[in-house]
């Protein structure tokens, strides 16, 4: 979701036939840039105007990325990777559409008006043209210009959603519902009331963050740093004390041991421990303050 793909427009990527229908792949492309992106150091970030906008802003966001110079010239369209994907099944020259859920986790985008930070970023010489129409969740972006992997021609195409907001959607049934969800990171998330609206101004120091949700909704957020990074660091040092000890193993094989530990530890999680592992907890009452 911070994360942004750089591409030429009409020439974003080749497609060609395959067994199960048209393929694409990519042409005219950068490399995904991620959240984890760190070339963006505080005394960078201190550099940049402050944006109008309830989060801070942090490097490997979508608008800090895209103000550090000098890398693009090539490129004429930027997006999330979903947006990529968007653009090149219905056809778009352009990156046309982007939900606020995905907006907002660039930066520079207000919530509340449904803007970018126009005029700040112009004032910082910011390339304003790469900044996609921002739509509400739930537009249409375009239809596939073929067919793809058994998806018919003329198939409606939605804006891209933000993948956190999606994966809590998937298994957040009721409103009092608290989710906690592990992959990269862990979040452990609930919904706040339909009338909620977010602070302002954003507190650095807060250890909670407010998401866009759906239908206007907010997400009250606390991340913390034991998801799947945290779990492939302890992977590696295993893998190193087993290869120290002259014993071969892969590091498929020490993830799945691991997931069996911990099916062991927790077996009422085990239909939902996966690669992504989630515990929901039922009529949690949501806080009035955090």
């Amino acid at each position: 979701m911070h994360g942004v793909v750089f591409w030429k427009a009409q020439t974003g990527c080749d497609w060609s036939g395959g067994d199960s229908g048209q393929l694409f792949r990519p042409r005219d492309t950068s490399q995904l840039i991620t959240r984890q992106d760190v070339r963006c150091n505080s005394h960078f970030l201190s550099t940049l105007p402050n944006p109008d906008l309830h989060l801070s802003i942090a490097t490997g966001f979508g608008c800090v990325t895209i103000s550090w110079p000098g890398f693009l010239s090539d490129f004429t369209v930027a997006g999330t990777n979903h947006e990529y994907v968007v653009s090149m099944l219905s056809g778009s020259e352009s990156c046309a559409m982007m939900t606020g859920q995905n907006a907002a986790s660039w930066g520079y985008f207000n919530i509340a008006t449904n803007q970018w930070n126009i005029d700040i970023l112009k004032d910082a010489g910011f390339p304003v043209h790469l900044l996609p129409e921002c739509v509400p969740s739930g537009c249409m972006a375009g239809q596939t210009c073929c067919e793809w992997h058994g998806v018919h021609a003329n198939t409606p195409v939605g804006a891209a959603l933000g993948d956190f907001q999606c994966s809590d959607y998937s298994c957040m049934t009721d409103w009092t519902d608290a989710v906690l969800n592990i992959s990269t990171s862990a979040q452990l998330t609930y919904a706040m009331p339909l009338d909620f609206t977010p602070p302002n101004i954003p507190d650095p120091t807060s250890s909670i963050s407010y998401l866009l949700y759906f239908d206007g909704s907010y997400l009250v957020v606390a991340a913390s740093l034991n998801g799947g990074n945290v779990v492939a660091t302890l992977v590696g040092m295993l893998s190193g004390w087993m290869n120290e000890l002259e014993v071969e193993v892969r590091d498929s094989n020490m993830y799945e041991k691991l997931i069996r530990c911990s099916l062991g530890v927790l077996p009422s999680w085990g239909k939902y421990t996966t690669r992504s592992a989630w515990a929901r907890c039922k009529k949690y009452t949501p806080l009035t303050s955090p």
